[in-house]
């Protein structure tokens, strides 16, 4: 009878979905096992996390907020003010004249920049709603909607779900909102698998770590459980980095250039940090096809700048009509009154060489979440910190091992007397050692990523003294294959199997370490500060 009713289940049309399920989990990779553990892990985690920050004490949350209640329900995006249109409104009618924070979110005007009411900072009184603020004998708007230079995809994609949970409280809508987010979180550590599997297809280790160490890096996961469009540039930056990688692999087709160009138009339209990776795209096309093959290149990089441009030039002709330039920074530089008031301007060569700057981005890439919120341990010791570089320190000069060890394989294989000679040579060479010219130049692509992601922030230092770690997340994808690539490296072959458990429990012991240690006590401590001021505590 058993074995009847076996046949009838898989007979049916259950039981078969059912078998096919079964058959699927039975016959898939540990790779793919262990893929799938990982992005039910980060689900699980991602919803913790949600619940653990306070509300609205994200970065910007009260801002995107803000621009998002504008799309949902005025059906435009917010403007910055004009500082002297501003002025002369002011002067003329006294109520100031500008897109604002909504009032009851004031309760939580600690956790944005500079540029609300000065005594917003204190905990000492309740803070109200004020729109104007008087200095050195000038007038400046407040509560002004800081974001609203962002480009609107991710608050359209949001809009829908503001719309359904309108009934809720903004706390309520909050949680939803951060979220919704997750999916975002996924499908990064989603296209970093499909990332380091193309490149290096016959490599268990970097298959495990890579995503590991997306999933488990403390910022991205905040970054996936906030309100806020960093995840949406974080995610389809990535998409651009497998789709090049997979590009370089077969030759760029084109439906794969159409696909880089649309999701490098997304993720432009998700935040500006985006634009960086043109000079990725361009780098990989020109290098992967050849550089001296400007005929196969140059229409294919044309093809996919001619889709970005496609989907970004009504928001970039909106943004000049509008501010006069194409990222409406220098209104806000205007309007930032507190912004390098000394006049003395960082240069390039002064944050890279600067001590205090690397140790502050150091921060910002591991903990302060937020607004520079709890730092993991006290100021001068960072016991934490420091090892997680000497960690990447060794992971850095692993690199070097492998480049000189890569080096040193391929030349024993030219130097090879015969074809079989060097086929030999390349079976007893690990697989990291032995790679196809398209192969390098994406581990070449990886770096060169990187280091246009940190020339970002360096760039934006020169003008802006807000310039903070998050605006190189959209390369997690690329460091974290550098980074296992370099372990990787110093690992000896018969330990690999040791190694990548190893990685993948030191992570979790992280997040546990953080959240454990710093984030959760930072939290318990900090509850009666917010009874005043924050009604989701009362």
């Amino acid at each position: 009878m058993d074995g009847l009713d076996n046949r009838i289940n898989a007979a049916s049309p259950a039981g078969s979905y059912r078998s096919r399920v079964w058959a699927a989990v039975r016959t898939a990779t540990v790779e793919h096992k262990f893929l799938v553990l990982l992005l039910v892990l980060f689900v699980a985690k991602g919803v913790a996390i949600t619940f653990v920050h306070a509300p609205y004490t994200g970065h910007d949350e009260v801002a995107h907020y803000a621009y998002l209640q504008v799309v949902a329900d005025e059906h435009r995006v917010p403007t910055l003010p004009d500082l002297q249109e501003w002025r002369a409104f002011y002067d003329r009618e006294g109520e100031p004249g500008h897109d604002r924070m909504p009032p009851e979110f004031w309760a939580y005007c600690r956790f944005t920049t500079l540029g609300w009411d000065p005594g917003c900072k204190g905990v000492d009184r309740k803070p109200s709603a004020v729109y104007a603020m008087s200095l050195g004998g000038l007038y400046f708007p407040t509560g002004w909607i800081y974001t609203a230079n962002h480009p609107p995809l991710y608050y359209l994609v949001m809009t829908p779900l503001y719309w359904l949970t309108d009934g809720l409280s903004i706390e309520g809508q909050l949680y939803a909102m951060r979220l919704a987010a997750l999916p975002f979180g996924l499908m990064t550590v989603l296209f970093a698998f499909l990332t380091v599997r193309t490149l290096f297809p016959r490599d268990r280790f970097l298959a495990m770590t890579v995503p590991a160490l997306v999933a488990f890096q403390p910022q991205i996961s905040y970054e996936a459980a906030m309100l806020n469009n960093d995840i949406l540039a974080i995610a389809f930056t990535s998409a651009v980095i497998w789709l090049l990688v997979k590009g370089l692999k077969t030759g760029f087709p084109i439906r794969t250039v159409v696909l880089i160009g649309f999701c490098y138009g997304l993720a432009v339209l998700s935040k500006n940090t985006s634009l960086t990776t043109g000079g990725i795209v361009a780098f990989a096309m020109i290098f992967g096809l050849g550089l001296c093959n400007w005929r196969q290149w140059l229409p294919k990089g044309a093809l996919a700048a001619g889709v970005t441009a496609l989907m970004i030039w009504p928001w970039y002709l909106f943004m000049h009509r509008t501010y006069g330039d194409f990222t409406g920074l220098g209104r806000i530089r205007e309007l930032q009154y507190w912004n390098y008031q000394s006049g003395n301007l960082p240069t390039i060569w002064s944050q890279l060489t600067s001590q205090r700057f690397f140790w502050a981005r150091w921060r910002e890439t591991w903990g302060e979440f937020g607004w520079r919120l709890i730092p993991l341990g006290e100021v001068g010791s960072w016991p934490l910190l420091r090892a997680l570089l000497w960690i990447t320190i060794v992971a850095m000069f692993g690199i070097a091992v492998w480049a000189i060890r890569f080096h040193r394989v391929n030349r024993a294989m030219l130097r090879a007397a015969g074809e079989v000679e060097a086929r030999s040579i390349a079976q007893r060479a690990e697989s990291i050692f032995v790679l196809e010219r398209w192969q390098m130049v994406g581990v070449l692509t990886m770096g060169v990523t990187c280091m246009l992601a940190y020339a970002a922030i360096l760039q934006f230092g020169t003008t802006f003294s807000l310039t903070q770690a998050r605006y190189y997340f959209p390369a997690i994808v690329p460091a974290a294959i550098l980074a296992m690539l370099g372990l990787r490296s110093l690992i000896p072959r018969r330990w690999l199997s040791y190694g990548q458990v190893g990685v993948f429990a030191s992570l979790v012991v992280l997040t546990v370490i953080i959240y454990s240690g710093y984030v959760i006590p930072y939290w318990s401590t900090a509850d009666q500060l917010y009874v005043e001021i924050d009604p989701f505590f009362r």
